[in-house]
């Protein structure tokens, strides 16, 4: 790990880069959140693609790679390690009604069995549902680089379920609960999926467009 490359690394994390979709951002972007110069911006990208940490595409965007992922994963442990405590990232958004996915998957005994042994709950059938407020939305790709605890993909013979994975969270108050980053998913970045073993819309008393504050404890995983 080389932490001169860490950070930038979780800057332009911060700006939407991932290894899932590409970030089409300006040298002038990048160098004003570093305080560079767009010629020094741009000796920074150049160094972290020599390193195998970053690429640009064709169309200017960039991605990271898997070694990108592996090295800011790395310094986060280190953080975990330093504080003895789960740190926290905070998450705001309003309720809303979605496509009942959800209640299907969580009938799945594949599913079901592993939040089991690995949250400590049985999940309610059905996920609470919440678009996130702009500002919060590079919270949520911040938790998409994270390892968290991870749910299995699985087959049943017919057809292949994706992974899942998952930060032990707090829902108004609420301490037993679970934010979902999905593998296979319909919605944007804009959205986060809740478990709990109870319907959280009926315990809190939400309807669609209720404001909802979300803190989820950040963790190595199991």
């Amino acid at each position: 790990m080389d932490m001169d490359d860490v950070g930038p690394l979780i800057l332009l994390a911060s700006m939407g880069v991932s290894s899932k979709r590409r970030a089409r951002l300006r040298l002038a972007d990048i160098a004003a959140a570093t305080g560079l110069t767009p010629q020094g911006a741009s000796k920074l990208v150049k160094r972290l693609m020599d390193r195998g940490l970053l690429v640009r595409h064709a169309d200017g965007s960039l991605t990271f790679t898997g070694k990108a992922e592996e090295e800011m994963r790395e310094a986060f442990g280190v953080l975990l390690r330093y504080f003895g405590a789960p740190l926290r990232v905070k998450l705001s958004g309003a309720v809303f009604t979605g496509l009942g996915e959800g209640r299907y998957y969580l009938s799945l005994e594949g599913y079901v069995r592993q939040f089991e042994e690995r949250l400590g709950f049985r999940p309610y059938p059905g996920t609470l549902n919440v678009r996130l407020f702009p500002e919060y939305i590079p919270h949520r790709r911040y938790l998409e680089l994270l390892p968290g605890i991870q749910i299995s993909g699985f087959s049943n013979g017919v057809r292949t379920y994706g992974g899942v994975k998952c930060f032990r969270a707090e829902v108004n108050g609420y301490p037993n609960s679970a934010v979902l980053i999905i593998e296979r998913t319909h919605y944007g970045p804009d959205v986060i999926e809740l478990v709990a073993p109870i319907s959280l819309r009926e315990a809190l008393g939400l309807k669609d467009g209720d404001v909802v504050d979300v803190v989820a404890n950040l963790e190595l995983g199991l």
